[in-house]
């Protein structure tokens, strides 16, 4: 080849790696910024707002990363979660899935990113009253957050969900069990007067009364009510 066609192939070459790098830093930055502004704008109550973010964000994402990246599964997982605030499971399902699928291939059906993923699916699977599916996603996730986290709120959070689908399905001894267990977790590593705390007692509370246990339901709904009470005195 002729030197001089060789060297202005290779300042060709190496100047569209750069200009690449530089489209894909550009992308990057921008799926940043688009993703970022999601949680606050839900937390905001500006979920029309959010939901367009996360959409944007998506698309981003597919065009800079590709479709399988672990990039596009947290924008699908945001829109999941704006949709789930706005009741519409069913679409939330949806870009659950897809983001599972994409986290289960990238990090392997044990990874806790892909069981977080895999819980939020189950809410929303549950909300559709589909309950035999959403338990066995909740007992999918249950020992890999028993493994990775041990004694810890995510555990205990999937100790009540699961405790709380069993309570919807009429399994109250089953229930039961799953949520005493979940109130001990949280009483300990959250203390006692938190708010997730009571969010249990009154799950375990419905769980006591459809087994005859009037006196025991009221003593954890009172309980339950006093640690809502110094939570809104300290707001």
């Amino acid at each position: 080849m002729d030197i001089n066609k060789y060297l202005f192939l290779k300042v060709f070459i190496l100047s569209w790696s750069m200009l690449l790098s530089t489209a894909a830093s550009a992308g990057e930055n921008e799926w940043k910024a688009l993703n970022d502004q999601v949680m606050p704008h839900l937390m905001g109550g500006a979920l029309k707002q959010a939901e367009q973010l996360a959409r944007n964000a998506i698309a981003e994402a597919e065009k800079t990363f590709g479709s399988a990246h672990q990039n596009t599964a947290a924008s699908l997982g945001n829109l999941a979660l704006v949709l789930r605030f706005q009741k519409r499971f069913e679409e939330s399902e949806k870009h659950y899935w897809r983001a599972l699928a994409i986290r289960e291939k990238a990090l392997g059906a044990a990874h806790p990113s892909t069981a977080l993923t895999m819980l939020n699916l189950a809410d929303v699977v549950q909300a559709q009253k589909k309950y035999a599916e959403a338990e066995k996603l909740q007992r999918t996730v249950l020992p890999i957050f028993e493994k990775v986290h041990g004694d810890d709120p995510k555990t205990a959070s999937a100790l009540n969900n699961l405790g709380a689908n069993l309570q919807l399905q009429a399994r109250y001894k089953e229930a039961e069990l799953y949520l005493r267990r979940a109130l001990a977790m949280k009483e300990k590593t959250l203390g006692p007067m938190n708010q997730s705390v009571a969010h249990t007692l009154n799950n375990l509370a419905e769980v006591c009364e459809a087994l005859g246990r009037k006196e025991e339901a009221a003593k954890h709904r009172a309980r339950a009510a006093e640690i809502q009470k110094q939570a809104s005195a300290r707001a």
